[in-house]
């Protein structure tokens, strides 16, 4: 598939020469900024993990199949919004982010739209073969990614519809894996009101830490964004871990030691990087922000396994409740190193 990618050679002395399959492949990796991957399928298990909890039996196998069909859809609502929004802003890379692949000529700018469609259609029906509500959720989903496009060049407000499109996601999985009979839209019944709020909760905390992030992205081409939304964005991250704790020790009534235990790391994390923020370029303290991510996840999910989910579930399920945040964490990082995260 890589040799059939149309493309612009690069000019060497004068004349244009093929690029290697490697060279096609680093311009699609950092394309799609596969760094972030892992924290899309994370964010989508958290709506999956809560949605667990309804369940009386040991989740079978149809389970795992819709966990894998809601995160392979967050994650095709992930790339589609990527290769979007280099599309869209083509022109203005040319002149601020020449190292990316479409000022450089180096794929061209319809295979972009091309795969964004793709990806897009790709992850409506998945999103659709679950259910009617998660279908729903999907075109929420695209609804943000599309306005994002639109509007994130001229407007700081742009990372609201930006988050939202993170803040949708363990809401997919949530709708797409509650058991049959219950109903998650408005679900203000006896079986999902209370988790219904925890997931709203966790979207609200999802969002205001991408907002926050965002906001410093907005910035990256600059040696340091202004004091002003340096403030702003210090001020949603601690916001966002205060909605996720208040999910677990508020409104699912978890012993308070198990809730510090989920905040501890995100707190370090962010404690840390906020301290010698000013001491790293932006590029840095985004992608930082960004592997931080799976931590909010954590926030709740480790309570969950350890108090919640250990209660009810047979292994592996606590279990993978407290891996995942882990794993998408260190592989984020570590993606890091091979393609660039923003």
């Amino acid at each position: 598939m890589l040799t059939t990618f149309p493309f612009v050679g690069r000019m060497t002395g004068g004349h244009p020469h093929e690029m290697s399959h490697s060279e096609k492949l680093h311009a699609l990796c950092a394309s799609a900024r596969i760094a972030n991957i892992p924290s899309v399928a994370g964010n989508v298990w958290l709506g999956i993990a809560l949605a667990a909890t309804l369940r009386d039996a040991w989740p079978d196998g149809a389970f795992w199949v819709l966990a894998a069909v809601l995160g392979l859809a967050g994650v095709s609502f992930y790339l589609a919004g990527c290769f979007l929004n280099d599309w869209a802003d083509r022109d203005w890379d040319a002149a601020h982010r020449p190292e990316r692949a479409l000022p450089q000529a180096l794929l061209a700018p319809g295979f972009y739209l091309s795969v964004a469609l793709v990806f897009g259609a790709l992850g409506i029906c998945l999103a659709a073969a679950v259910h009617r509500h998660s279908l729903l959720v999907a075109l929420l989903i695209v609804s943000c990614i599309v306005l994002y496009t639109r509007v994130h060049k001229r407007s700081a407000w742009s990372v609201v519809p930006l988050g939202l499109c993170r803040a949708l996601l363990p809401v997919l999985g949530f709708v797409g894996c509650v058991p049959p009979g219950f109903a998650p839209f408005p679900a203000w019944c006896a079986g999902t009101a209370g988790l219904s709020a925890v997931v709203a909760a966790c979207a609200c905390g999802l969002l205001l830490h991408v907002a926050g992030l965002s906001l410093c992205a907005r910035y990256e081409t600059m040696d340091a964004p202004p004091a002003g939304v340096i403030g702003l964005s210090r001020m949603l991250f601690p916001a966002s871990a205060i909605a996720m704790f208040f999910a677990t020790w508020w409104l699912l009534s978890f012993p308070l030691l198990f809730c510090v235990l989920g905040l501890l790391p995100y707190g370090l994390w962010m404690g840390l990087g906020l301290a010698s923020s000013s001491r790293k370029s932006v590029q840095t303290h985004v992608a930082n922000l960004l592997g931080a991510i799976p931590l909010v996840d954590l926030i709740v999910l480790w309570p969950l396994a350890l108090i919640g989910g250990a209660n009810r579930w047979a292994p592996p399920l606590p279990t993978v409740c407290i891996l995942i945040p882990i794993l998408a964490f260190s592989s984020g990082r570590l993606l890091q190193r091979l393609s660039p995260a923003t």
